[in-house]
């Protein structure tokens, strides 16, 4: 009797496609897990940070300077920008996790940023005075009797 044919020996470094691409997700992972929680740091740096130390005044005398966020949104930008740098690199580099976390984190920070412009923006236009009617005007709104004019 002939002893069983046995399998070649596997060797540990010749691994399929399928524990290669499982292997490199683990890194890809991290990468882009981290990559979130520093983009995640710096838009609470930007956006609570700075403007608090900015406007921190220990003296209650000191003339105070109005918040605006306009001063902050060009650093939610250029933050942004970063990130799709960071999306497109790593879509490049076929790190599929990492370049969907940095587009979530690219979508996120554009909200933050249309929505801290339409904020300001109506802001703005409260506290705006409302214009004086100029010359021209007599007061009379329904062409009425002279007793719905104000004076007459």
């Amino acid at each position: 009797m002939s002893p069983s044919p046995s399998s070649p020996p596997v060797d540990p470094g010749s691994a399929g496609p399928r524990r290669r691409e499982r292997a490199r997700r683990g890194p890809d992972a991290a990468a882009g897990c981290a990559l979130a929680l520093l983009e995640l740091a710096a838009l609470a740096v930007i956006l609570l940070a700075w403007p608090f130390l900015d406007h921190f005044e220990l003296d209650p005398q000191a003339p105070r300077e109005p918040f605006t966020l306009w001063r902050y949104l060009p650093a939610v930008a250029v933050l942004g920008g970063l990130v799709l740098v960071a999306a497109v690199l790593a879509a490049r580099a076929r790190a599929a996790v990492t370049a969907v976390s940095q587009a979530a984190m690219g979508v996120l920070i554009a909200a933050v940023l249309l929505g801290g412009a339409a904020l300001q923006r109506h802001e703005d236009e409260r506290g705006r005075p409302v214009p004086a009617p100029t010359g021209g005007f007599s007061g009379c709104r329904s062409g009425g009797d002279s007793h719905e004019c104000p004076g007459g």
